[in-house]
């Protein structure tokens, strides 16, 4: 039986992303701006930038973004869109924990979150029935929490992201998915929540809020001990944006692809918790549980 309940915490900071925002390569900290009609606009291994005064999404750049791809419609009668994917990576030192000799169960994760992420979506539909344009709901947004005793590698973030072909999703213990695997066993992955957003149909993806499909928590509960303690959030998705041409009262109004109104990347921030139960095992259990926790059998794919 456990001796004591901890639980571990970490805030994640939200962000939105909007045309006119700056996003800073990493490395050289080269600086962009979202461009509200450019297309395509592709963006890889970038921070968001906060070099405008005041700084905006200041305290969000903890946010890793892999990519962000922008591409507006063929002609300005039809829909465009972009896919993005991101990550964010915090950890926790549990040496002083590891000095006492002491092991730790999950228990189980939570996450706590003021609101649903927004995507945009196309909004418009034309009322004329030899032009009319059905309301896409092309949008999704998958959200992963992962716990666990080792760092994410870049295999395990593409096995969470999919894709578009693929469209599917595997956690970092989950073995010989499409031919490839996660890098941790199942005592190194200590929990996850794991949720996917669509629109609702009931809502205009104008406002673009989310309507969350799927929800399930992950992990197997067994005993670890390891220095560390990684908590990582995970995102990715795609979405539509509406045709630069719409028509209100019989009036042709053409923007930009990329207005305000039609696209926006709206992440909330969010509380993680894992509730672990301590327990201080004789040597030779304790010994086996650090020896699990920080060594994958078979060593880690990638190297990371």
């Amino acid at each position: 039986m456990a001796d004591d309940i901890r639980t571990m915490k970490v805030f994640m900071e939200g962000f939105t992303l909007y045309a006119g925002a700056q996003v800073a390569a990493i490395g050289d900290n080269t600086v962009a701006t979202i461009h509200v009609n450019n297309t395509p606009q592709n963006y890889t291994d970038f921070r968001i930038a906060s070099s405008t005064t005041p700084a905006t999404n200041a305290n969000t750049n903890d946010w890793i973004f892999d990519i962000l791809t922008m591409t507006r419609g063929a002609n300005n009668q039809t829909a465009g869109g972009g896919t993005f994917r991101c990550y964010n990576q915090q950890r926790i030192d549990l040496t002083g924990l590891l000095q006492l000799g002491a092991a730790y169960v999950p228990l189980g994760s939570v996450s706590q979150r003021a609101g649903v992420p927004q995507l945009p979506g196309n909004w418009y539909n034309d009322m004329n029935p030899n032009t009319a344009m059905k309301t896409s709901s092309l949008t999704y947004m998958r959200d992963f929490t992962i716990w666990s005793v080792e760092p994410l590698t870049s295999t395990d973030l593409s096995l969470l992201w999919s894709d578009g072909i693929t469209r599917q999703s595997a956690t970092p213990n989950m073995p010989f998915f499409i031919d490839s695997s996660g890098s941790m066993s199942t005592t190194q992955m200590l929990s996850s929540q794991s949720r996917l957003f669509v629109h609702d149909s009931g809502l205009s993806p104008r406002v673009g809020f989310m309507r969350e499909l799927f929800n399930q928590m992950g992990g197997m509960g067994e005993t670890a001990a390891a220095p560390h303690i990684y908590c990582t959030r995970v995102i990715s998705g795609q979405f539509e944006t509406t045709p630069r041409s719409t028509q209100s009262g019989g009036t042709t109004i053409t923007g930009n692809a990329f207005d305000p109104d039609r696209f926006w990347i709206s992440v909330p921030p969010s509380w993680e918790l894992l509730n672990v139960g301590i327990i201080e095992p004789d040597d030779l259990e304790y010994l086996t549980f650090m020896q699990r926790s920080v060594l994958a059998p078979g060593g880690r794919t990638d190297g990371q």
